[in-house]
């Protein structure tokens, strides 16, 4: 933890001016002028053609590949593993600067100070139970399961497993020692308090993982912050589960955490793709055959969350979990989130009672990758999977297969989802020997269900015309500090994606300052703006277009860009006056409908004096 609290705002701006962001990528990778970028083989990803851009002028770094983006800070933060201030202090001894500190809050400090507590408490018992594992004679039985399940010291180093021993204050006596107090170990879910009538030597805590082989669990960072406890093979449950995991605590949130993923994030990167199992020794099992890209759920149901994490790394995700109900319905929970991301997610069905760790041990890993290479779509398991559990042999029977299908076709009425929509309905009249078209009425009807009647907010969505010309004008605003000036009478409203949105309320918000160091200052800011978005699709957003040049060739095209944004701008709102008007009754409400219809006879006119040309 930073000694005095918060780095000052003016120390972060010195070091980062004083930062070439192209000698410290150099530092990682060799990099190449381009035209008036730099340009390298990525450092978070292994590739073959070169597709990673810096920008030195406003000190930024885009890969196409892996889409990672940022800024000088966020770059040593995603190669190193910190935090925006230990980044800084790096970045300051590497200068050789003197970097100081404002006074925290107290409440702000006790926070701090306490998770920093969390964490090294954890890698000390992490330390502490891979000790055990690996150099102590209690430890020998644990050491036996693991091998006698193939796991080699490799795979026990590189996920540090680890042994809890039987006794009730093993761990809490070894901690103590080393500094820390119960009720630290009690609020990293190391320990419990006792009961009134709990046997043991009389302190207040006990330990919670007894006679157990240790799994921890890392956040994408690397940091230790929680753990998984598998009890050893033969001992009597006494109502315990066969595996326990840490309570929720202030550095842990179930939903939040893949096991392995810091492991794996590299290979995950370089695939392109991950694989998700549930267990952690499913995991373990497929890294020791050589499946590097795959992470495990902690006993919770797969999240938005989750995918959120892991679209920051992959475009897509095959998930293989156990063949009964209880796995299938986990298998389908994306469905739920499935129109948020843009993944594509596959399901590997496993034989019946087989796990990944069975199917590798009996088979090694190329029996899991033959399964792998037949992983159904998720749309295409899920419809199948409900096709398979009506009677289709009878016409009517058919009919009903083909409503509960509904509910998942409305995933993909969009127009977007054309091509997926076309191969479906092929798929779905082949299983249920109907005529395509006879599958197509049904998709009609899943549109109609998953299409409300039009409001305003539908009369808004952009077609892909409206996000090029939002993208355009982000472009010059983010590269000509003089139109961001002229341009400030305009509004979000302007644009219709919410990350457009976001990015051009971050731009307004810009202080540009001594028109003669318009363009220092100017770069300087944007440079800050980007290390400050913690969001990193949206930090991805603004980094491609800082890397994408203008689309600017002689003076008019910056007024054309313009135009060509006020003009959706007011087509779409022609447009939410049309639905509103379709929603009024002309004879009920008269004077409603014919308010509305001078509103849109003066949207048309303002349009065709104000852009004779057409802008299609």
């Amino acid at each position: 933890m930073s000694p005095g609290g918060r780095i000052k705002d003016s120390d972060v701006e010195a070091v980062r001016e004083r930062t070439d962001i192209v000698q410290l990528i150099s530092e990682y990778v060799p990099l190449k002028k381009s035209g008036r970028e730099f340009r390298g083989p990525c450092p978070f990803h292994q590739e073959k053609d070169p597709s990673f851009y810096v920008n030195p002028a406003k000190g930024v770094y885009f890969c196409f590949g892996c889409k990672a983006s940022g800024g000088t800070f966020n770059f040593v933060m995603q190669m190193e593993g910190l935090k925006f201030g230990e980044a800084v202090e790096r970045l300051a001894d590497r200068i050789g600067y003197q970097i100081t500190y404002e006074a925290a809050s107290p409440v702000d400090m006790e926070k701090r100070t306490l998770r920093d507590r969390v964490f090294r408490l954890n890698q000390t018992a992490a330390d502490y139970f891979h000790y055990l594992l690996c150099e102590r004679p209690e430890g020998r039985e644990a050491l036996d399961y693991l091998t006698g399940r193939g796991f080699e010291d490799a795979v026990r180093e590189q996920f540090h497993l680890g042994f809890a021993p039987q006794g009730w204050d093993n761990l809490t006596g070894f901690l103590l020692k080393k500094g820390f107090n119960e009720k630290e170990m009690v609020t990293a879910g190391l320990v419990k308090e006792r009961g009134s009538g709990q046997k043991g030597s009389g302190r207040g805590v006990y330990d919670m993982f007894r006679n157990r082989v240790m799994f921890p669990i890392h956040d994408h960072r690397g940091r230790v912050v929680a753990f998984g406890g598998r009890r050893m093979p033969g001992e009597a449950s006494e109502g315990e589960p066969k595996y326990i995991n840490s309570p929720e605590t202030p550095v842990y949130r179930k939903g939040h955490i893949l096991y392995g993923l810091h492991q794996a994030r590299a290979a995950i990167q370089d695939a392109g793709a991950a694989v998700v199992v549930e267990g952690y020794t499913d995991l373990l099992a497929l890294c020791q055959a050589g499946l590097k890209e795959v992470v495990a759920t902690l006993g919770t149901a797969l999240s938005d969350n989750h995918f959120d994490l892991l679209n920051r790394f992959c475009d897509s995700v095959y998930l293989a979990f156990d063949a009964d109900r209880a796995g299938v319905e986990a298998a389908q929970r994306p469905l739920e989130f499935f129109n948020r991301f843009r993944m594509e997610v596959f399901i590997i069905s496993l034989p019946e009672g087989e796990d990944p760790a069975s199917l590798v041990e009996k088979g090694g890993a190329d029996a899991f990758l033959a399964l792998k290479e037949k992983a159904e779509p998720l749309l295409e398991f899920s419809v199948r999977r409900i096709i398979q559990g009506c009677d289709s042999s009878t016409p009517m029977g058919r009919r009903r297969a083909m409503e509960a299908c509904v509910p998942v076709l409305a995933k993909i009425s969009g127009d977007d989802m054309r091509p997926v929509r076309d191969d479906l309905v092929r798929k779905i009249g082949g299983w249920l020997d109907m005529p395509q078209e006879t599958v197509e009425v049904f998709m009609r009807e899943a549109s109609r269900i998953s299409k409300r009647p039009m409001t305003a907010q539908d009369a808004m969505r952009a077609p892909a015309m409206w996000e090029k010309v939002e993208k355009e004008a982000l472009r010059v605003l983010l590269h000509d500090p003089e139109a961001l000036i002229e341009h400030q009478y305009m509004d979000s409203d302007y644009f219709t994606d919410k990350s457009n949105k976001e990015i051009f309320n971050m731009l307004k918000e810009i202080a540009v300052g001594d028109e003669e160091l318009l363009d220092t200052e100017f770069n300087a800011v944007i440079g800050r703006m980007v290390d400050g978005i913690e969001d990193g699709a949206l930090r991805s957003r603004v980094t491609r277009l800082l890397i994408e040049p203008p689309p600017l060739g002689d003076p008019d095209d910056e007024d054309k860009v313009f135009d060509r944004l006020s003009y959706v701008f007011f087509k779409r709102q022609m447009r939410i006056i049309e639905v509103e008007m379709s929603r009024v009754n002309k004879k009920l409400e008269p004077r409603k409908y014919d308010s509305l219809w001078r509103q849109l006879i003066e949207l048309n006119q303002v349009i065709k004096e104000q852009f004779p040309y057409d802008h299609s």
